[in-house]
């Protein structure tokens, strides 16, 4: 059994028109949930094998305020493929994490973390900024056909929390 984890970025901050995309860093709003979402980490006990990260400035900053908040010890790996990238794109990038890592978190962007949560549960949800999912995966290595073979364990939204 395989735990996927999808955090998708906190809401980054639209002030500077002028600011490429990529470099959107996170708005104090965002901040704010970056250390909701540490602390439910904390709370479930959660720590993970392998942190597969966006290389865009608001996951690195997302990444950051949730690792400090939450303690997190695993390995961060900075993936430049995760920004902007399909579901088959984030298939391709889960499927090189070794076998030995069984709990990964994925911290990316929409519509490629929705649509990788569809296809690996058959659930239509909506995750929106901050979001974090846990998803057990019935298989034994991350390179096997992942598809309809997980189960959508929880959600959480920091605006519920």
């Amino acid at each position: 059994m395989l735990t996927l984890y999808l955090l998708r970025h906190a809401k980054s901050s639209w002030d500077d028109a002028s600011q490429q995309d990529f470099e959107r860093p996170l708005n104090n709003r965002g901040r704010k949930a970056c250390a909701v979402i540490g602390e439910v980490i904390e709370e479930k006990g959660i720590d993970f094998d392998l942190v597969l990260v966006s290389t865009a400035l608001r996951t690195r900053q997302t990444i950051e305020l949730v690792k400090e908040r939450a303690k997190l010890r695993g390995e961060v790996r900075y993936d430049e493929r995760i920004y902007e990238a399909t579901v088959s794109q984030l298939l391709e990038v889960i499927s090189q994490v070794d076998n030995d890592r069984k709990s990964v978190l994925l911290v990316g962007h929409n519509p490629g973390l929705e649509g990788l949560l569809t296809l690996l549960t058959g659930e239509d949800v909506r995750v929106t900024t901050a979001n974090l999912a846990k998803i057990k995966i019935k298989a034994t290595k991350w390179s096997a056909n992942l598809a309809n073979k997980g189960t959508l364990d929880w959600i959480v939204r920091p605006k519920e929390v």
